[in-house]
């Protein structure tokens, strides 16, 4: 956790020294041009190390490093034909190489395997810039079925971070704004990677890691593979997403944006919006400890001192109250939101990289910050609550129902620190270092309709508000190493070693609720319930991985003398997660003013501690005391929680050319897997999943032409609950309402996968792709509900199979071919038709039809999006500086949650987006942009259908956002 602690700032303001610093160095550092590039063997997609390039008629040349990459420095202005040659390949000619003053030029070479003696190709050069282009042809040539997005495509999509720039995928869809969902599936089938290393889960409810807390200013492209390969983590089975930060540049790059951003039910907006009193760094994105457990309060409980009323009374001797008077008065009073007014959303970036000589070797760096701060707000939410009265009821009956209103201010900074050191040509050291910080406060009231308690009239209110704040840290540091032994055979090995962090602070959540009776139309009394007591709650996780693994890649000839490599290697990885949550419960004694509709009065600190009495009788005075408000500890400890899990994978694997068409790609992979999880509570189970798995994978790639493959893969893989699923401990969630009880019983899930995918590369940047899969789930974890009046909770438990089972189609095409006139513009769509079911227990079946005689023996998949579209189109004219792009995106209705009980469903419902930009170049380095967010503004919305009438279960409108921005690049 050293990662973490007491680095905020620090992390700030040494990244902000070495931009400045670097950017003082670079300015001092030009140099007349230069080459670079990378050579890739035209089978295979691979870069290839060793390869002589040269400038024709010149003495100046290099040898590619390892990664097939290699670049020749100092080279005078002019125009130059550059010769590539490596043995057994065919000589390599590029013509018409044109080198810029003070300008990098990239050449991007494919290499053949010489097929007739003395062969040479000629070709005129056409330097490769389009970043879509080059990830489509890594996708050409991959080992598995991928999709991918450039930074390019992710700016051009308005994305604000990660979560949004994943809409634009193939097959995926984004849950609560944060949560990768591939082919449907939840996230526990989904794998989320920086730079190869998995990101560390913040949130106690999921396994995957949250991807909006990371700045899309920081991604150079997004991965994300969808079947299995053996050197591979095999707990995947919807996909692995892998986000890829920026790369240093090979010549000096220094560029700074600045962007404000209007949303039009937020932004100075005095008549909706809601909030409370932060602290002094919630700008910053962290709480500077005005919310978290005063001193003198967490000494009383690290002590087990914490004072409480005495049973007798001593005027004399009045320490105990007194304390804890003081006690109670230590902590905030402010437990409802009040009106606030959200300033103008704003986001900046600045980031410098380079390259230069140390030592004789280049050393290239990059170091990038990037900070945003915004508001986001609805009052015109809808909470409900439903119930099935009996068996033979035509409608639903209401346990609640809700107006809602909520506000989030939302604070996300980040940096990023890489660097990469050439000893060699072939051995290559490199470091990564990612810290981010994201605070979220939010405000929220519901009010409305609840047959609960005092609450017998129709017009009474039921009134409840939360005041939250959530401190998200996640902090990564990585070293890489590529190595090339030329003298073992042409042996490559790469290595990491990771160490991560996340950390989740939610320091005084306060949930208060109280009651309002209504006569005609006015409130004639207000109230507390005394069993529903106000709270406040300090929740703190902590989780930490390391992770260390090597890949080792021999080349050889296969019987016909055609490349082949036979890969194998293994991975070790620790993770460690500590929950820690203190609740404190508001004791309201017979001293204390009741509650009249300000809460504000009703907590301030007058009505707080305790009040001396006093009676006389016979001449003799008799002394006592009223608590007024105070503040007590509950269920100390009872739902802490440790958690350890260790993974052991080693693999084995083979990449075989069969014939001059047909590739095999194909082994096994051994994972052992032990996950221990320990209540501090020792009346509750321990969770513990002991497992050693083989995951076979076969893959067969058929080249029909050189831009055409038909793939087909079979696969195995498997997914582990979190470490939340198995505490048996039962925590309460006031945004959604439930109460949310772990399973210690439950086991992992092994899930076989069939893919056959078509795909065609026609030219740079264009594709058209067709897939089919199919999924079979042995053991699936899934959510179970349970939703009754005076109820509401959330287990997770396994159901014995699961299929899905879906078609995606992929289109990237530039309009040029229906006419010259538009040659400027393109259009892409990705469509996924996708059908998932589990059959239900015929036992949890007749449970679940006493309530609802009409219920249905099977279900799908809890997350699962039956179909996904995304569509866009884009001008882009280099001449004039202007482009424009519209991006569409919706997703089919999909499961929410699923009642054990029969109730109906709740499912969401589709929403529709549109984003739409626009840019424009102004001189060489600056660059203006236009943007709508949102702009349809679709309401998002839960329902529930029973006999053709739908119920809302949750609804609430996000707002349309536009935006201006500046970027200046050097």
């Amino acid at each position: 956790m050293f990662l973490i602690q007491d680095s905020k700032c620090r992390s700030f303001f040494i990244l902000a020294f070495l931009l400045c610093a670097g950017l003082s160095q670079s300015l001092f550092a030009q140099v007349r041009g230069k080459l670079v590039g990378k050579v890739v063997d035209a089978e295979f997609g691979e870069g290839m190390p060793g390869v002589n390039i040269v400038l024709e008629n010149t003495t100046m040349g290099a040898a590619t490093d390892l990664n097939g990459n290699y670049d020749i420095e100092n080279v005078p202005v002019g125009e130059y034909t550059v010769v590539a040659t490596f043995i057994g390949y065919a000589r390599l000619r590029i013509e018409d190489v044109h080198i810029k003053a003070n300008q990098s030029e990239t050449v991007n070479l494919k290499m053949s395997m010489e097929a007739l003696e003395g062969e040479e190709v000629v070709v005129t050069a056409k330097a490769l810039k389009n970043t879509e282009a080059v990830l489509l042809k890594d996708r050409q040539k991959a080992a598995a079925v991928s999709d991918a997005i450039s930074a390019e495509v992710i700016s051009q999509a308005g994305a604000s971070d990660a979560a949004d720039a994943m809409k634009q995928v193939t097959g995926a869809s984004v849950v609560d704004g944060k949560y990768v969902y591939i082919r449907g599936l939840g996230d526990r089938y989904t794998s989320t990677q920086l730079n190869g290393a998995e990101i560390p889960s913040a949130d106690p409810y999921r396994r995957a890691g949250s991807v909006d807390i990371i700045p899309s200013n920081l991604i150079d492209n997004i991965v994300t593979v969808k079947s299995f390969t053996p050197d591979r983590p095999g707990d995947f089975s919807g996909g692995m997403v892998d986000i890829k930060t920026k790369d240093f540049p090979d010549q000096l790059n220094f560029k700074f944006s600045v962007s404000g951003s209007y949303n039009t039910q937020a932004t100075f907006n005095s008549n909706g919006p809601i909030g409370y009193t932060g602290g002094s760094t919630d700008w910053l994105g962290y709480d500077d400890g005005s919310r978290s457990i005063p001193g003198i309060v967490d000494a009383g409980l690290k002590s087990g001192d914490y004072p409480t009323p005495p049973t007798s009374f001593n005027p004399e001797s009045t320490e105990s109250l007194d304390d804890l008077q003081v006690y109670s008065q230590a902590f905030n009073p402010q437990m409802a939101p009040s009106p606030m007014t959200p300033s103008l959303n704003q986001s900046y970036s600045l980031s410098i990289g380079n390259e230069f000589d140390l030592f004789n070797r280049s050393l290239g760096y990059l170091a990038s910050l990037t900070y945003s701060n915004g508001y986001e707000s609805y009052d015109d939410g809808i909470y409900n609550a439903w119930r099935l009265g009996s068996s033979q009821a035509t409608e639903l009956t209401p346990i609640f129902r809700m107006a809602d209103v909520q506000s989030t201010h939302n604070v996300l900074w980040g940096g990023l620190l890489k660097s990469s050191y050439k000893i060699n040509p072939f051995n290559i050291i490199s470091a990564n270092y990612l810290y981010n910080t994201n605070g979220v406060s939010v405000a929220r009231n519901l009010q409305g309709q609840y047959d609960y308690d005092k609450l017998d009239a129709a017009d009474d209110l039921f009134i409840a508000s939360n005041l939250g704040y959530s401190e998200r840290q996640l902090a990564s540091l990585q070293l890489n190493g590529d190595h090339h032994f030329m003298s073992l055979g042409g042996l490559k090995m790469d290595w990491n070693v990771t160490t991560s962090a996340t950390r989740q602070d939610e320091p005084d959540l306060r949930y208060f609720s109280r009651y309002a009776m209504v006569e005609d139309g006015e409130i004639i009394r207000q109230g507390t319930f005394s069993n529903i007591a106000p709270t406040r709650y300090f929740r703190t996780l902590n989780e930490s991985k390391n992770e260390i693994g090597a890949n080792f890649t021999l080349p050889f000839r296969q019987w016909s003398g055609k490349a082949a490599n036979l890969k194998f290697g293994g991975l070790y990885s620790q993770k460690e997660r500590d929950f820690v949550e203190n609740r404190f419960v508001y004791n309201e004694g017979s001293g204390a003013r009741s509650f009249k509709g300000d809460a504000d009065a009703f907590f301030a600190s007058d009505n707080i501690g305790w009040d001396m009495t006093s009676q006389t009788i016979n001449g003799t005075t008799y002394y006592g005391y009223k608590l007024k408000l105070s503040l007590s500890p509950a269920d100390l400890r009872v739902n802490d929680y440790g958690a350890e899990q260790e993974i052991l994978a080693y693999y084995a694997m083979a990449e075989l050319p069969l014939s001059n068409k047909l590739r095999f790609i194909g082994g096994a992979r051994y994972e052992a897997t032990n996950i221990n999880m320990a209540s501090l509570d020792t009346t509750k189970a321990d969770g513990k999943i002991d497992t050693k798995d083989w995951l076979p994978s076969v893959n067969f790639i058929y080249t029909i032409h050189p831009d055409m493959n038909v793939r087909a893969s079979m696969t195995r893989t498997l997914a582990r609950p979190n470490f939340r699923e198995l505490a048996p401990y039962a925590s309460y969630d006031f945004s959604a309402g439930f109460t949310h009880i772990g399973n210690p019983l439950l086991q992992r899930t092994l899930i076989d996968n069939y893919d056959l995918r078509w795909e065609w590369f026609t030219r740079p940047g264009e594709i058209y792709g067709l897939s089919f899969f199919y999924k079979s789930f042995q053991n699936p974890i899934e959510r179970a509900f349970i939703v009754t009046s005076s109820n509401r909770e959330i287990t997770w438990e396994n159901v014995d199979r699961a299929i899905v089972l879906g078609m995606e189609v992929e289109l990237r095409k530039k309009l040029d071919l229906l006419s010259s006139r538009l040659s400027n513009l393109s259009f892409g769509t990705n469509f996924s038709l996708v059908q998932s079911r589990i059959e239900i227990t015929e036992e949890q079946l007749a449970l679940m039809r006493q309530n609802n005689p009409e219920m249905e023996s099977t279900r799908p998949l809890e997350g699962q999006s039956p179909f996904l579209l995304n569509l866009n189109m884009t001008y882009d004219n280099a001449e004039n500086g202007l482009s424009a792009h519209v991006y569409y995106n919706v997703f089919g209705e999909r499961l929410s949650e699923w009642n054990k009980t029969g109730e109906p469903f709740v499912y969401e419902q589709p929403a529709h987006t549109l984003n739409a930009s626009v840019y424009y170049r102004v001189g060489d380095n600056i660059k203006l942009k236009f943007a709508g967010k949102n702009l349809l503004n679709a309401k998002r919305q839960k329902t529930q259908l029973y006999q053709g009438t739908d119920y809302i279960f949750t609804q609430f409108t996000e707002g349309t956002t536009f935006s201006i921005g500046l970027d200046y690049s050097l």
